[in-house]
């Protein structure tokens, strides 16, 4: 289903309009007049924050009208140049999905992490055994945000999908990374079971946040600031970098296929040099458009990768380059061309006329 929707207008320089039109090219590795191009410019007047006098760091996450209005200041106080997309996540940390099965969340500062409720082997059985509970509190409170969230925005910030873990990363946080590699090498039937398990929910979770966003007139975006009118989203496994290939084909793998058949477009996050021995597999999943590489840090910069980017368009699927600085990202786009590329310059701007310089080059150099 395709999602009509006013387009968003930051400046004399966005919208939504051109964005969505070259992101629709690079899914296809075309190109139109340059690759999409990502980036921040700081903010001149930075905004007050909103008062923040919660009891503890749980009660501020959970304050869906100070979360929104904290965003609004935010997105509305800063240029939007190039195809960097306007929008704001609804966000309680990675191990949201978790929760479908009894999990609950600490919370520090910035993100929060799933307490372990398997405690053994053999309670794989109670998992499998127990539906999505997409009515607690946390997906209450997600859903609540998406609706203010929309409310309040109009049409100057898109409402982007919540981070979705899937299978066996949903299985890591209940259980622990550790214990789920005992658990593959003494059950590994029990663990197939149970990763397919999460892999469901996972995608009825996909499901039931797309159609609400498509109620509300949500072009799809989350985290990972892509554009795409209709199903998208970023698949990605973390613990598949503790396992060989062999396993990972065996029992990762099928959960995150079932993942995907719910996306029109989708693009890998493959996190980490340890994850690299899985590139190849990853390229071969079926209906997958694109790959995110993520190299750890003091890995950089982009330019170094250049043998990943290379295997994965020759694969036919388009890659975004997380350069450092722009003239990282420059090297990248001269040795490798403007087809397939999104680019996303990590660093901020310092000011609007050094983004535009930069946009400028890009465009020159796509020629």
């Amino acid at each position: 289903m395709k999602t009509q929707r006013k387009a968003v207008s930051l400046g004399d320089h966005y919208t939504l309009a051109g964005a969505s039109a070259r992101f629709e090219a690079w899914w296809e590795c075309r190109v139109i007049d340059r690759p999409p191009v990502t980036f921040w410019v700081d903010s001149p007047n930075p905004p007050p924050a909103p008062r923040a006098n919660h009891a503890s760091l749980r009660d501020r996450w959970f304050d869906v009208e100070f979360q929104v209005e904290s965003a609004f200041a935010n997105i509305t106080s800063r240029p939007w140049l190039g195809d960097s997309v306007p929008s704001w996540m609804p966000n309680l940390g990675p191990d949201l999905t978790s929760t479908l099965f009894g999990g609950e969340l600490t919370f520090s500062e910035y993100t929060s992490w799933c307490q372990r409720n398997v405690p053994e082997t053999g309670d794989w059985e109670r998992f499998i055994a127990t539906p999505p509970d997409f009515d607690n509190v946390y997906w209450k409170t997600i859903d609540a945000m998406i609706t203010r969230g929309a409310e309040r925005f109009g049409d100057r910030c898109v409402v982007a999908m919540p981070d979705l873990h899937g299978s066996f990363d949903i299985l890591a946080g209940l259980r622990g990374p550790e214990n789920l590699c005992l658990d593959i090498m003494d059950e590994p039937e029990l663990v197939r079971r149970a990763g397919l398990h999460a892999a469901g929910a996972y995608a009825e979770a996909f499901r039931r946040f797309h159609r609400r966003l498509t109620e509300l007139r949500q072009p799809t975006t989350t985290w990972c600031s892509y554009l795409h009118s209709g199903p998208a989203y970023i698949p990605s496994c973390d613990f598949w970098c503790l396992v060989s290939r062999d396993i990972g084909n065996d029992l990762v793998r099928p959960t995150i296929e079932i993942e995907m058949a719910q996306m029109e477009r989708s693009i890998f996050h493959l996190d980490g040099t340890q994850a690299l021995q899985h590139l190849n597999d990853v390229l071969r999943l079926p209906g997958l458009n694109a790959l995110q590489w993520v190299f750890q840090a003091g890995q950089g910069p982009a330019s170094r990768w250049l043998a990943v980017y290379r295997t994965a368009l020759e694969a036919g699927k388009a890659v975004q380059v997380l350069a450092d600085d722009p003239e990282d990202a420059l090297t990248v786009l001269q040795r490798l061309g403007p087809k397939g590329l999104w680019i996303t310059v990590c660093r901020p701007f310092r000011n609007e006329a050094d983004g535009l310089s930069f946009l400028e080059a890009v465009r020159r150099l796509s020629c």
